[in-house]
C-alpha cells in the first residue's frame, strides 16, 4: 500500500489512502445463542463475544486444515496480543447468528482477524471485532509461521465441520 497522499485545501488538510487491500481468506459460522451465555436482561452477555470470535476463528482455520491442535503439535503457538470489539445490537437467547471470519492481515510473524456477527433473521449487525495474534514457540520465542501454515490459512475452505447448524 502506498503513503498517504495530503491535499491542502482554503481551510484544512484532507488525508487519503488507498482503498484497503482485500481480504486473504473469508469464513461464515453459524452458531446459535445459548441460555447459559445470557446474562440476566435476556442479552448475549458481553463477554461470550469474544468466545464467539474464537469458535469462529478456529472453525476458520479447521476448515483449511489448519487446526490450532496441529500448529501447537508442531511447536507454533498463536497467541492473542490485542483484542477489539464493538457492540451494535444484542442478540437474545435462541437468536441463530452468523459469524463472518476475515483474515486481513498476515504479517512476518503475526496475523489480524476481522469479525463481524448478524443475527440470521434480519441481519442486524451485533457486534463487530479484530484480532491480531502472534506466533510464538512454547518458549515465547516469536516465530515465523511455517510457509504451510500461511499457504492454508489464505487459501479456499477444503470442508465443513459436522454438526454446525445450517
Amino acid at each position: 500500500m502506498r503513503a498517504p497522499r495530503t491535499q491542502r485545501g482554503s481551510e484544512r488538510l484532507i488525508v487519503t489512502t488507498d482503498q484497503a487491500q482485500p481480504a486473504l481468506a473469508r469464513s461464515v459460522v453459524r452458531m446459535r445463542v445459548h441460555y447459559v451465555e445470557v446474562d440476566r436482561m435476556g442479552f448475549l452477555h458481553h463477554t461470550n463475544h469474544l468466545r464467539y470470535f474464537e469458535r469462529g476463528r478456529e472453525e476458520f482455520c479447521r476448515r483449511r486444515e489448519a487446526a490450532y491442535r496441529e500448529m501447537e503439535d508442531a511447536g507454533v503457538l498463536v497467541v492473542v496480543v490485542d483484542v477489539e470489539v464493538k457492540y451494535k445490537t444484542p442478540l437474545r437467547y435462541e437468536d441463530v447468528v452468523d459469524l463472518e471470519v476475515t483474515l486481513a492481515e498476515v504479517k512476518h510473524a503475526s496475523i489480524t482477524f476481522e469479525y463481524a456477527l448478524r443475527r440470521v433473521g434480519d441481519g442486524a449487525l451485533a457486534a463487530t471485532g479484530r484480532t491480531r495474534h502472534a506466533f510464538v514457540s512454547r518458549e515465547g520465542r516469536v516465530l515465523r509461521p511455517p510457509p504451510r501454515v500461511l499457504d492454508l490459512l489464505r487459501g479456499d475452505e477444503t470442508h465443513r465441520r459436522a454438526g454446525e447448524i445450517d
